[in-house]
């Protein structure tokens, strides 16, 4: 079997809308590398004594939901991919949403601000609530037969 022949096959053991699950798939792969990152070279901006102990969590909680996310997208294991992959990103999202909303009121006297982070977080949650909402109804893809 030629190597075209295989990709062929694996596109279309993927579900319609395939172009959907395979950016989510991808979503999934940079959220994995986002983690790692933080994880191995965690933002110096965030202070304090539960900074690192923060940073650690969020990032563990990227990679961990991003690795299941990754698996679970397109052969539509959804009430796994809401639990174990959604739940986790988001999770680890609102920590660094609080953390950069912290920063952000702890520092408004001395005119350092955190809106364009905490507007950039909030825009990062978007994929992974839409994703939510389009799995929320059913454990499993019921298009898969």
């Amino acid at each position: 079997m030629t190597i075209r022949m295989r990709v062929r096959r694996l596109w279309e053991s993927i579900t319609e809308p395939r172009h959907l699950k395979v950016a989510y798939f991808v979503i999934y792969l940079l959220t994995i590398g986002v983690g790692v990152v933080t994880a191995t070279n965690p933002p110096q901006s965030i202070e304090g004594p539960l900074g690192p102990i923060l940073t650690a969590i969020w990032s563990g909680l990227f990679i961990v939901g991003g690795v299941v996310g990754a698996i679970t997208v397109l052969p539509g294991w959804w009430w796994v991919e809401r639990l174990l992959g959604l739940a986790p990103i988001l999770m680890g999202l609102a920590i660094y949403l609080s953390v950069a909303a912290t920063l952000h009121w702890h520092n408004i006297d001395t005119g350092s601000s955190r809106l364009t982070q905490i507007g950039i977080i909030l825009l990062a949650s978007a994929p992974f609530t839409l994703r939510g909402l389009l799995i929320r109804d059913y454990s499993y893809e019921p298009r898969r037969g």
